[in-house]
């Protein structure tokens, strides 16, 4: 497809709020189209609603990153308004100024509705990035799911996968695979690149920390501490392994769970609960260990494995979470294990202590795949192509 001048295009995107792993894409798209706008429904998200109580179950956390900078946006505010407010509210903003495109962040709040229902009134292209590919919930939920998904994506003219899981997800539900714009979902990995001296040294500040011997292995958790993320798996691997004696085990986040694990843990030797770490802390932890282990029921994606791979170090992830075997391929750059099969994950681990050298070959190819495929950069071209595709047929 031959791409067009964008320079002059309009393409207006709307999301929940402002969040950490976006804002990268969102500046680098700036860069690429400068009639880029992104409004935020509010500055933070309502995690009192139904289909994410996870989300109110922690405290307020402060990534320490600037999440407003370099691209146009507006907070609207719209938590505070009713439905008729909010639908003038869009209306006005679209009538004014007449966007080639639109582009929405889920279907899971009324706003994506009213979006979805004032792209077509007014004849504007609109352009879906889902971040979901199962069927979780109740069979009175999944019906639900059923009937209003098949309505949402009918009108919607152009689906954004952040994986393969996500692709084959949108396949399912009869979206042709020609208006279906294969994307790599990411962080920013600039973050967390460390040169090898300064990773060494946050390696052995970190190690001297917790006083755990610069030789031994260590297995990292990062992440919200609820039933989902699956914690205590680790915890049960941690106990398969400590016949080694050089097995240590960093759990850092924080949630419901925390007092639970921690008491837990009492009668475990080489377990530590660093608490939350912002963006700008976490890079060193990640530094220190030897692997990271997801061993969630289900993540989406599982972001803390870009940020793993940006410094170097490999994954042990459950087969639902969505990078696995996208961009977590086994005995390249990590492993996969069926979920609560802590047998099989802790044997990977028992192979990485056998070979030591291994880790690091992963982790080596870790960082090399993150760096030329996942970066808001690739994220945001793949949101050009969406975009081109989109409003080529609406000329």
């Amino acid at each position: 497809m031959v791409e067009l001048n964008f320079m002059n295009s309009t393409l207006f995107i709307f999301d929940t709020h402002p969040i950490q792993y976006r804002a990268p894409v969102f500046r680098a798209l700036a860069k690429r189209l400068p009639g880029l706008k992104v409004f935020f429904f509010d500055s933070a998200f309502d995690g009192k609603k139904w289909w994410f109580q996870e989300v109110d179950k922690i405290p307020r956390q402060d990534f320490g990153l600037p999440l407003e900078e370099g691209y146009s946006h507006s907070i609207l505010g719209t938590r505070k308004m009713g439905f008729f407010q909010k639908w003038g509210t869009f209306k006005k903003i679209l009538t004014a100024e007449r966007p080639e495109a639109i582009l929405i962040y889920g279907y899971y709040q009324v706003e994506h509705w009213i979006l979805r229902m004032l792209s077509n009134q007014l004849n504007i292209p609109l352009i879906f990035v889902g971040e979901t590919f199962d069927w979780r919930g109740s069979f009175f939920r999944k019906m639900i799911k059923k009937v209003l998904i098949s309505r949402f994506f009918q009108k919607v003219n152009e689906f954004i996968s952040i994986g393969n899981k996500t692709f084959q997800y949108y396949q399912s539900w009869g979206i042709s695979p020609v208006l279906i714009t294969k994307a790599n979902y990411c962080t920013d990995p600039s973050g967390f690149l460390l040169g090898e001296k300064e990773a060494q040294f946050a390696r052995e500040q970190i190690r001297k920390q917790l006083n755990i011997p610069q030789d031994d292995f260590v297995m990292l958790f990062v992440g919200r501490l609820f039933e989902r993320k699956r914690p205590h798996d680790l915890l049960r691997i941690h106990q398969l392994l400590d016949r080694f004696k050089k097995v240590h085990t960093l759990i850092v986040g924080n949630g419901e769970l925390s007092e639970e694990l921690k008491k837990q843990s009492q009668n475990l030797s080489r377990v530590y609960f660093p608490g939350f770490q912002n963006q700008k802390e976490i890079k060193n932890f990640y530094y220190a260990a030897d692997i990271l282990v997801v061993p969630s029921e289900f993540e989406t994606w599982g972001l803390v494995v870009n940020e793993a791979f940006a410094c170097g170090l490999p994954a042990l992830v459950t087969s639902t979470c969505g990078s696995a075997e996208d961009l977590v391929i086994p005995n390249e750059n990590g492993a996969i294990f069926p979920v609560g099969d802590c047998n099989s994950a802790s044997q990977t681990i028992e192979r990485l202590l056998v070979e030591p050298n291994l880790a690091r070959v992963w982790g080596t190819n870790a960082r090399k795949r993150v760096l030329e495929n996942y970066t808001p950069s690739h994220f945001a071209a793949s949101i050009m192509t969406a975009f081109q595709k989109a409003i080529s047929k609406s000329i």
